[in-house]
């Protein structure tokens, strides 16, 4: 015969489990690398059943914290997907800032027309914005970038309650400069190579009036694109330091995010 105080506690945990399970989960599946909709969804669930499963003894969480009516639980579910959604967005940002650079960069180069598909966010994207992009990754994760979100994960029950979530100004003009953020990023990421394919579009301006028998059209598209990959191949120690520096920002950046919603 099964122990009623054993049933009581494996009930217990099983909630808590649950309400563990409705934070990570979101989480897991929005944020970088791991959330691209190029991973199967079961391996999400897995993930996530994984860390809710290893956070149960160590967060402070309770069943109480569930709430009983049907409306109260869809509140709490969505008030759970909101925080976790904000978190991966910030952090999504910073993803965002290559392909935005390796666009521009292509559209400079005459490769406006040559594309690959995401496979991390399930677009077309360009050539030099999807090389960018995989180095970020790999950047990221050398560095131990997912282990930002398991440490911000584990600190937010401390902060900010289960099915609690207080969005502030703060919290909009955290984002808000984040955009920007991005956008900053971009610039600093696409100007070693939009630079020189700027002063090669203007060399070969100059050549086309003084030398019209030149067919620069012919000449300037293969001229455009080996000056472009050299630069960028040229940027790429530049650009490693750039994305570490970001990255470790990322990393102070989503605490505070979680801290000012609790």
């Amino acid at each position: 015969m099964i122990d009623t105080g054993l049933l009581n506690w494996t009930i217990s945990q099983f909630l808590c489990l649950v309400s563990i399970m409705i934070r990570v989960a979101p989480l897991i599946f929005f944020m970088p690398v791991i959330g691209s909709p190029s991973v199967p969804s079961q391996i999400k669930v897995l993930v996530s059943l994984m860390i809710a499963l290893v956070l149960v003894p160590v967060v402070p969480v309770t069943p109480a914290d569930l709430p009983e009516s049907a409306p109260g639980l869809l509140l709490f579910v969505v008030t759970e997907v909101c925080f976790g959604a904000l978190l991966a967005v910030l952090a999504r940002l910073v993803f965002a800032s290559f392909q935005i650079a390796g666009q521009m960069v292509g559209v400079q180069m005459g490769m406006g027309m040559a594309g690959v598909m995401d496979p991390q966010f399930g677009v077309q994207v360009s050539l030099v914005g999807q090389f960018w992009n995989l180095i970020a990754i790999l950047i990221f994760l050398a560095m131990n970038g997912h282990h930002i979100f398991i440490k911000t994960l584990i600190e937010s029950f401390i902060w900010v309650k289960p099915g609690t979530l207080h969005l502030t100004q703060a919290t909009y003009n955290g984002m808000m400069q984040a955009t920007a953020q991005m956008f900053v990023i971009a610039v600093k990421i696409m100007a070693p190579a939009s630079a020189a394919v700027f002063f090669s579009h203007v060399g070969m301006g100059i050549i086309a009036k003084t030398v019209p028998q030149i067919p620069i059209l012919i000449v300037g598209m293969p001229l455009n694109i080996g000056v472009g990959f050299i630069f960028v191949g040229l940027s790429l120690g530049y650009f490693l330091s750039l994305m570490m520096n970001y990255f470790e920002q990322l990393g102070r950046d989503l605490p505070k995010m979680a801290a000012g919603m609790g």
